[in-house]
Order: structure tokens, then C-alpha cells, then sequence
């Protein structure tokens, strides 16, 4: 099932317990995500529905399926590594329909994304929301419930055009094809009509200070200049609690980074994270959570 609009009501003002979270998305940026985790965790912060976009989707898949941020660090440190595994790579590739080509080639993230589910037991239940994006209409898609075909909506909520295959959907009887959700908006908000807890990720600024091959350096340059999903990123701060991390020789595509700039980033997410969060307590602007 799809949809545009998830009905929830607060008390104004505040965020109350069981607050939704959005995990924005960023490619490796992902494991800023665990690190925010921890925090929230840390500062017994109840967390309602879940929504995620792209590498964000991956986390809420994660997370709201009973697995803790330490959990996922190993996870997905495993993942990286896979670009250097030729037999892993050679799955990927598929011969495609002319369209799915000249949008985002022959390399499709499915074949990963569906052993990741089967390995790690993962199951679309009533928290997760997942956002895809239509790529000729730029209109949203959210996938929910626990009927969704969650290889599809995974993949197709992290395969930004021109760099991994979409992934066509009948919705409704309307085939669209679909691309990476950060394609609509990196952290969208309006899927909730209370104030949410939003994790989002600043692009790149600086030159890498890691590379390992020229196609990394290309990306990461992408992200400074020209970012492949566009550049829809605005939170509104003022009603939402925005959890704003990111490292500026970093790019959420650049897949040479070390496992220490990888756990470097669960840091920066959970010193930010416990900042924010302790700076929104004082502020009295969490109305409750849990143990308080």
C-alpha cells in the first residue's frame, strides 16, 4: 500500500513521546544515522513511525525490526566492502528495458538489497514507511504497511538516477518508475502532521581526504557541485527537531572511505545528536520520553 499523508495528531508545541522520526538520506552517510541512534537511545527518547529515505530506508528497515545502531554497524561495514567482490558486483549487473537504461543504467542494488532481507530477517511491519520518487513526475511514493514488496521499495528508495537501475511499480493500475526517494527530498516532513525527530546529512564541502578509485572522486565532486538526487534538503527547525550531522570531506557515494571515517561519522552523529537533544530538554521542547 501507498500513500501521501500518515494521519497523526500532537500536542502543540512540543514533541510528545512516540514522536515519528525521519532518517534522511546520504549514501555512507549512514552510519551518521547510528550514530544519532545511540543518542536517542541514550536519552530515552520513545520513537513512533519511522520513515526513511534511500540510506535512511535501510536504517528504518533496521530499526524497526527490533535491531540496535551497534547491530547495524557491523552490517553494514560488511556492505561496503562488497564493490571490491567481483561475484558480487557481476549479480548486480541485468539487462534492462531501454528506459531503466538511460535513467540509471544496467547495475541494479536488488539482488543486494533482497539477500540483506532474507540474511537479516527483515519484515515490513506497521512502524516503517519507506519514500521512493515517481523519476518523470517527481511525485512522492510511500510505501507502508505490512503487504509491501520491501526488496522493491528499498531498492527503488536507494537508487539515485544515473548511478543504479529504478525499479518500475504498478500503483494503482499507474506503472511509474522509481527512483531514489532523496530524488523528491532528502528529508521530507510532511508525511506527518506532528512535529517530527529528523536526522539529515550536510553534502560534502570539502576535497576527500580518501579515494580509492577515480569513480569515488567523481561522486564526491558530484556532491559538491551538481548532486545526482538534486537538492531538496530544508527542514523547517521550527517545528521539527532537526539532528543535522555530516563531515565535509565526506560524500554519501564515495565508496573508499576506511572503517575508521565510517565510525568517525557514528561519533559526529551521536556528539551531535546528544547536543541537540540536550539542548531541546532544556528548551522544554520534548514533552516527555520514556523514564522521564
Amino acid at each position: 500500500m501507498t500513500t501521501s499523508s500518515l494521519k497523526l495528531t500532537d500536542r502543540k508545541g512540543c514533541l510528545p513521546a512516540g514522536s515519528p522520526l525521519v532518517l534522511g538520506a546520504g549514501g555512507w552517510n549512514i552510519f551518521h544515522h547510528f550514530g544519532v541512534l545511540m543518542a536517542l537511545r541514550e536519552q530515552k527518547i520513545e520513537i513512533g513511525a519511522v520513515l526513511g529515505v534511500s540510506a535512511g530506508s535501510l536504517t528504518a528497515a533496521f530499526l524497526t525490526n527490533g535491531y540496535q545502531p551497534e547491530d547495524m554497524i557491523p552490517i553494514f561495514l560488511a556492505m561496503r566492502k562488497e564493490r571490491d567482490n567481483m561475484a558480487s558486483v557481476m549479480a548486480g549487473l541485468s539487462i534492462t528495458d531501454p528506459v531503466s537504461m538511460a535513467v540509471g543504467g544496467v547495475f541494479s542494488l536488488k539482488p543486494f538489497i533482497t539477500k540483506m532481507i532474507e540474511r537479516h530477517g527483515l519484515k515490513a511491519n506497521d512502524r516503517l514507511r519507506i519514500l521512493a520518487c515517481d523519476y518523470f513526475t517527481r511525485e512522492p511514493v510511500v510505501f507502508q504497511g505490512k503487504d509491501i514488496d520491501l526488496a522493491l521499495a528499498l531498492t527503488a528508495s536507494g537508487s539515485p538516477p544515473t548511478v543504479f537501475k529504478p525499479e518500475w511499480y504498478m500503483d494503482g493500475g499507474r506503472p511509474r518508475l522509481l527512483v531514489d526517494g532523496a530524488y523528491y527530498h532528502y528529508n521530507p516532513t510532511e508525511f506527518f502532521d506532528r512535529p517530527a525527530i529528523v536526522s539529515k546529512f550536510r553534502p560534502a564541502t570539502a576535497m576527500p581526504k580518501e579515494v580509492k578509485y577515480p569513480i569515488d572522486l567523481w561522486f564526491h565532486m558530484r556532491e559538491i557541485f551538481f548532486p545526482v538526487a538534486g537538492n531538496s534538503r530544508h527542514v523547517d527547525e521550527s517545528r521539527h527537531l532537526v539532528i543535522e550531522t555530516g563531515l565535509p570531506d565526506v560524500a554519501g557515494l564515495n565508496f573508499g572511505i576506511s572503517e575508521a571515517t565510517c565510525m568517525r561519522m557514528v561519533e559526529n552523529g551521536y556528539n551531535t545528536a546528544s547536543e541537540v537533544i540536550s539542548r531541546a530538554k532544556a528548551e522544554g521542547r520534548l514533552c516527555a520520553s520514556v523514564g522521564a
